[in-house]
């Protein structure tokens, strides 16, 4: 699969799908995710399946839509943007019940054609904008 694929394959089918048993075929045992690691979760890809699971279980009625993905055998990026609904504490906020948007930038490293690092970038309007950046762990408003 191309780094393309993989990423249009993470974001469609794994986010907005659900379909976590992806992951094993898609990334690396010993991966790595920025994000997961800043909010305490486990490691590898059991780390990458609990970050999916929290945010799709924080995000109600997700729609996702991919604007642009570049990338070679080595690194691939996607600027996605999703709506949803504010149902669990995410980025360390409460749930409001109301509709939440965010454009998101995935960074990931590859290994072998499989992921071995994610980090990410997003910039949130949860009652007003929020940045969060995984390399850096902190959330600013």
């Amino acid at each position: 699969m191309d780094s393309k694929t993989l990423m249009k394959t993470y974001l469609i089918e794994v986010v907005q799908k659900g379909r976590l048993d992806l992951i094993k075929t898609i990334a690396q045992p010993d991966m790595i995710d920025e994000a997961n690691r800043a909010f305490g979760g486990p490691v590898g890809q059991d780390g990458l399946i609990a970050h999916v699971k929290a945010f799709r279980s924080q995000i109600a009625e997700l729609n996702l839509e991919i604007k642009q993905i570049v990338g070679n055998e080595n690194e691939v990026m996607a600027h996605w943007f999703f709506t949803g609904i504010h149902k669990g504490p995410w980025l360390r906020r409460k749930p409001t019940g109301k509709e939440v948007s965010a454009d998101v930038f995935s960074f990931f490293t590859l290994k072998d054609g499989l992921i071995s690092y994610y980090r990410l970038w997003l910039h949130a309007m949860i009652d007003g904008p929020v940045i969060f950046d995984s390399s850096c762990s902190r959330i600013e408003k």
